[in-house]
């Protein structure tokens, strides 16, 4: 071996024991094929070029020392069928790795998001080569704040309205102030204002409405108008009365006539006759023979009907008596379409009206009229009259199963469930699309009743009985203290999962506490509820307390229990939830947070519902809260599209 390649053998020694301090393995070699067993035996073999690189060159790759950043190698080729082995061949550093991989974490560089938004990327090493992060910028989006979001220097650009406030221009308001910064006080606002007569607008001139144009009442002209707006047209004038009307008789039903009908007539009221009128009104009998002592002159001739008139038409001694028409002060074309109707009015003292159920006369009070609501909800009715139902949405059969905390605390809740349901059963058409169903629990036998159980009140079941079963439940069962109602759901899911720990024959009710809970009604074998095979399942809840579990399995008996702990527990209802197709569960109670947790488990209503795609609510006693709670349910479960 030449004294370079010596040299330079020495240098790659030290090359290799240098790696050493890199932190890296041994060099990596691409093995060579098998040596040849006795390379120095005579007499040699004669091989082919093919033969002889094959058997006898060997290549081996070295890492140069000492270079930061970048590793670099030099490719060693070796004839290993000589010996001892000589080096052939010792190639230039070259780089080989962009990075040295035992140092991941390289640093971080400027950089610029897709957004054009500064940032930062990590640098970093990856088995040997450099590899770029994301683009991350603390920058976002700009929005009135005060900050500048987005990092260009600038401070809420294109975010303040023309009166260099955050948020919307503030509208005009009739007050002489230039509210919305367009540099024109009160521009353009107008106002509804009416009088007696009319309706019309106003509009507003340096911060005052001025200007209305509803019609003004003017004083009665003989011009066949009703001037001053009082509904009434020429009255207290003799319009009619003229020179050539003088002698000639006008039909007349008016004070001081007592009743029906009489005549007035046109005469002089001075002697050159430059001034006219009209004579009282009297019986037709007067007119004939003033002087006839049989005549009253203020008796007039009955009419064949009365009129609301204020007047004794009929001369039964009854003013405007059963008078009664039909009204209706909605949209002439929404008139007895869908859910709305006309009602009626009366007549008292010459107006028309009706009485409230107070028992005051209240003029134009159109009785028993129902009006558009507004737009149409999912409930089988045409609510806005226009001749659609539920405006093109279909309701779907579902069976909804009510389980409600039956604890004396819970009275108030109740009541209000209670009046939100008869509310929704006025704008609701029962046709049996929905079925109705009622669990209770903890009942007692009554007032002074230690037994708690669980009962099914009402199987599904149209609304009504439904309705009837619910509001008759005597009040004085509700003394129980253990809220079984965990187990209930479970009944409720039972027939729906795939997923029950236990089947009701290997059930038992917990006696361990004061022997409180020993059955339930009907007995478990049988407490089924009758889910119809295609409808969408809703299970409501209402309780104010946590979820808890008064059963242990038979095979439990006899030993230590707690509550929920070998009973249902929240994981085996959140199991039977996650396999129970088209069921939602929704719940209100007091806290149905993930944190109602007891020492033996969670318990919140909360997770039941959101596992189900359900919804929880706040246990309120307020039943217009209820009332619009259970209206989105029923939009939510029961409509489409």
């Amino acid at each position: 071996m030449t004294g370079l390649l010596k040299g330079f053998f020495t240098f790659l020694v030290l090359a290799i024991a240098s790696c050493g301090d890199t932190g890296l393995d041994a060099p990596y070699i691409t093995p060579a094929p098998d040596v040849p067993q006795a390379i120095n035996e005579d007499p040699k073999p004669v091989l082919s070029q093919e033969e002889y690189e094959a058997k006898c060159l060997r290549t081996e790759y070295y890492f140069c020392p000492g270079i930061n950043g970048p590793l670099y190698r030099i490719e060693v080729v070796k004839d290993i069928c000589k010996d001892p082995v000589e080096v052939i061949h010792i190639s230039e550093c070259e780089e080989f790795l962009e990075c040295n991989p035992s140092k991941f974490h390289l640093g971080e560089e400027d950089c610029k998001t897709d957004d054009g938004l500064p940032g930062t990327k990590k640098v970093y090493c990856d088995k040997g080569f450099l590899k770029e992060g994301e683009c991350e910028t603390d920058c976002m989006e700009e929005v009135c704040d005060g900050i500048d979001n987005d990092c260009d220097g600038l401070i809420d650009e294109d975010q303040l309205n023309a009166c260099g406030e955050c948020g919307v221009e503030p509208l005009d308001v009739c007050d002489g102030i230039d509210n919305d910064c367009d540099d024109a006080v009160d521009e353009d606002l107008v106002r509804p204002c009416s009088t007696i007569c009319d309706g019309g607008y106003e509009t507003c001139v340096d911060g005052d409405w001025v200007s209305c144009t509803a019609k003004q009442p003017q004083p009665e002209m003989c011009d066949g108008i009703d001037n001053d707006c009082d509904g009434l047209i020429d009255e207290g004038l003799d319009c009619l009365c003229t020179i050539q009307d003088i002698g000639t008789l006008y039909p007349c039903e008016e004070p001081p006539l007592l009743c029906g009908s009489g005549y007035k007539t046109c005469e002089c009221k001075n002697a050159d006759c430059t001034s006219l009128g009209f004579t009282q009104c009297y019986a037709p009998c007067y007119w004939i023979d003033p002087n006839d002592p049989n005549c009253d002159p203020f008796g007039g001739a009955p009419l064949p009907y009365e009129m609301c008139n204020n007047h004794d038409d009929n001369c039964n001694k009854l003013v405007d008596e059963d008078l009664f028409e039909v009204c209706y002060t909605g949209p002439v074309e929404t008139m007895n379409v869908g859910i709305c109707q006309s009602g009626m009015v009366t007549c008292e003292k010459g107006v028309w009206g009706n009485y409230s159920d107070e028992g005051y006369f209240i003029s134009g009070y159109c009785k028993g009229e129902v009006l558009p609501l507004g737009e149409d909800k999912c409930n089988g009715e045409d609510e806005d009259c226009d001749g659609k139902v539920d405006q093109d949405k279909e309701m779907q059969d579902t069976d909804i199963l009510f389980i409600v905390d039956w604890s004396g605390s819970m009275d108030a809740e109740i009541q209000a469930v209670l009046i939100a349901l008869n509310e929704f059963a006025k704008n609701y058409s029962d046709e049996e699309v929905i079925q109705w169903g009622l669990i209770v629990g903890p009942r007692t036998p009554g007032k002074f009743g230690q037994e708690n159980f669980l009962e099914l009140i009402s199987d599904l079941a149209p609304f009504e009985n439904f309705m009837y079963e619910f509001s008759s439940l005597d009040k004085e069962t509700m003394n129980g203290q253990f809220e079984m109602l965990y187990d209930a759901v479970y009944l409720a899911l039972m027939d729906l999962s795939s997923s029950e720990p236990w089947q009701l024959d290997e059930l038992t009710w917990a006696t361990m506490i004061s022997n409180a809970v020993k059955q339930s009604k009907p007995e478990l074998e049988k407490f089924k509820i009758s889910w119809r095979p295609n409808a969408k399942r809703v299970i409501i809840v209402f309780s104010d307390e946590h979820g808890q579990s008064y059963w242990i399995p038979k095979a439990l008996v006899g030993g230590s229990w707690n509550t929920s702990k070998d009973g249902t527990t929240q994981d085996i209802l959140l199991k039977m939830i996650s396999t129970a197709p088209d069921t939602s569960i929704y719940t209100f109670s007091t806290d149905g947070s993930k944190n109602s947790v007891m020492p033996y488990g969670p318990t919140g209503w909360e997770p039941l519902a959101l596992a189900s795609g359900g919804k929880w609510f706040k246990l309120k006693h307020s039943a217009p809260e209820m009332y619009t709670n259970l209206m989105e349910i029923i939009e939510e479960e029961v409509c489409t599209e």
